[in-house]
């Protein structure tokens, strides 16, 4: 490999605090407007990646601020805000170890490690082969090695998008685990699919992780793949119906279990259903224990949840015809999720942002994107009341 990436000038740049504080209009919560930088992006970190750090004082974000695409963090007690990255050819897909205080993401063509207290490029870690390009990765739970996802360098044919075009190209895709201790990478898969994306880490057991199978949510064989990349063995998670889909997938807290949203009957795919039966919930890793609840109808394909245990999950509604975000709370007694309930208006729009929301660590807040203050995307963390005082939602 060549030399390390270097800072530009603006690496470690102060902005003035951007945030401003205002009660839901919908459901009387807490909501903090993050930023509100005009004319451009903000959005925080996929809604699979845990982007407080600093001991929860501070929150990652990606913004198109500075001309182009780079991380930036934002102080929850001051609401200043840092540029973390101003490197020529970032790519992001960012990963964080919360314990070393290290980011891992793409620039151009390799994964490099990053120092969150110097600012610093300290070492590259991996480029894929020739003929290959780039995945989804992830840093596993002891910070010993990265899951890797490359795939094949093809054009996809003609198609009316992405999605489509890739799984009909069916690039050669190989899952790796690449040791931080400069030894070798080893290809724990190799797949005729489109399979390099949603590569994540177990946050407590080093030798899990899950990937997926891209395309159409009606198209995939099984999109959720469990992964022991110590017994090496691949578990399918959640199967559904031919017609059907699953995904959006995510680590819980624990470790353990595994996130999902789907639906019985994909309304986005091939029969343009008009009844997906959309659905919520979680599992062990093992596929077993699976706690869901339904979704409302207006629910589909595009939407997204989180939670940090199956006590309580965050759903992102849908664009326009859903404009909030919805909360679901487990019942010990009843033995089911309790809800939907509003948690606050997202205002979702079919050309924004989606709001990927996500708990924050201590579960006291959500963060989500949205574009509803001045037309570009922003953040935004809303306090999480008890349950019972949020109005529930009618279909």
């Amino acid at each position: 490999m060549s030399g390390l990436p270097t800072q530009g000038p603006r690496a470690g740049r102060i902005y003035p605090a951007e945030d401003e504080t205002y009660t839901d209009p919908a459901s009387g919560a807490t909501v903090r407007r993050l930023t509100s930088y005009p004319g451009v992006g903000d959005y925080h970190l996929y809604f699979t990646e845990d982007g407080w750090y600093d001991g929860g004082r501070r929150l990652l974000f990606r913004s198109d601020r500075a001309g182009s695409r780079q991380l930036f963090s934002v102080d929850l007690e001051s609401g200043l805000i840092t540029q973390v990255t101003d490197l020529e050819g970032f790519r992001g897909g960012t990963s964080v170890d919360q314990e070393r205080g290290l980011l891992y993401f793409w620039v151009d063509d390799r994964i490099v490690e990053f120092d969150l207290d110097t600012l610093r490029v300290t070492g590259p870690v991996y480029e894929p082969p020739e003929g290959f390009r780039g995945g989804s990765f992830d840093v596993n739970a002891d910070s010993t090695r990265l899951y890797v996802a490359v795939e094949e360098d093809v054009d996809p044919p003609d198609s009316d998008d992405k999605l489509t075009g890739m799984f009909e190209a069916e690039p050669q895709t190989r899952i790796l685990s690449v040791p931080l201790d400069d030894g070798d990478p080893e290809c724990l898969r190799e797949v005729e699919k489109w399979a390099s994306s949603h590569v994540i880490a177990s946050p407590t057991r080093p030798e899990l992780f899950t990937y997926c199978e891209e395309g159409p949510w009606d198209a995939v064989d099984n999109r959720i793949w469990a992964v022991d990349a110590d017994a090496e063995e691949f578990r399918r998670i959640r199967e559904v119906p031919p017609e059907g889909g699953v995904g959006h997938e995510y680590w819980m807290q624990d470790g353990e279990r595994i996130g999902y949203h789907g639906s019985a009957r994909d309304p986005q795919g091939r029969d343009r259903v008009d009844d997906p039966e959309p659905f919520v919930g979680s599992a062990r890793y093992d596929d077993t224990d699976h706690r869901e609840a339904d979704l409302p109808d207006e629910v589909y394909a595009l939407t997204h949840t989180h939670a940090n245990t199956p006590e309580r999950l965050v759903c992102d509604g849908t664009f326009e015809r859903l404009p909030f975000g919805l909360l679901y709370q487990w019942d010990d007694d009843a033995g089911e999720y309790r809800g939907p309930r509003i948690l606050a208006r997202y205002d979702w729009t079919s050309d924004g942002p989606h709001p990927h929301s996500r708990f924050s660590p201590d579960g006291e807040s959500v963060l989500f994107d949205s574009a509803r203050y001045d037309g570009s995307s922003n953040l935004y963390l809303v306090d999480v009341p008890a349950f019972d005082a949020l109005p529930a939602y009618e279909e």
